[in-house]
């Protein structure tokens, strides 16, 4: 019997929809990195007075951006402006906020993936709480990878016997 991680699997034949921009790709290990990276060189090199901005702006890149992504999917999308608030907030009011980010964010993908692309994306709600940006990472890594090997099967490919000169 072999062990297996519940993945949500996108359907044979599903089409994706060349009218919204493809996912970030980027792997959710590579993006831990980076945020740790980030913390660390925030936290050792930025002096004092500047240290907790620059902490909270290397936590707060990645969501961002994901917001803005999902801006570009749904013009009504309201995330961006959680993701906003909570960074320009205090402490204890950031936290809150994040809570209200990350299950934003949630709901968009989910909404977007089974309504306006419909794949039947899942998120689990607890993994959401719990790795929040990276579990979401996690999938859309999945989804823009698919999407890009449907995109290019679309692509026509030069006829290579068009340019052999007899």
């Amino acid at each position: 019997m072999s062990l297996s991680l519940h993945r949500t699997s996108i359907p044979l034949g599903t089409s994706f929809s060349t009218l919204y921009p493809a996912p970030p790709r980027i792997h959710w290990a590579v993006l831990l990195a980076a945020v740790a990276a980030i913390e660390a060189v925030s936290y050792f090199l930025v002096p004092q007075p500047f240290r907790d901005f620059f902490v909270n702006l290397g936590i707060a890149i990645w969501p961002i951006y994901l917001c803005v992504w999902i801006r570009k999917v749904d013009r009504q999308s309201v995330s961006l402006y959680w993701a906003l608030a909570s960074f320009v907030t205090g402490f204890l009011f950031t936290w809150i906020l994040w809570l209200v980010v990350i299950f934003e964010v949630r709901e968009e993908l989910t909404a977007h993936y089974n309504k306006r692309e419909p794949i039947g994306l899942r998120l689990n709600w607890f993994l959401s709480l719990l790795f929040s940006f990276f579990y979401f990472q996690y999938h859309l890594r999945a989804i823009a990878i698919e999407k890009q090997s449907d995109t290019e099967e679309f692509v026509e490919e030069p006829d290579a016997e068009r340019f052999i000169i007899p």
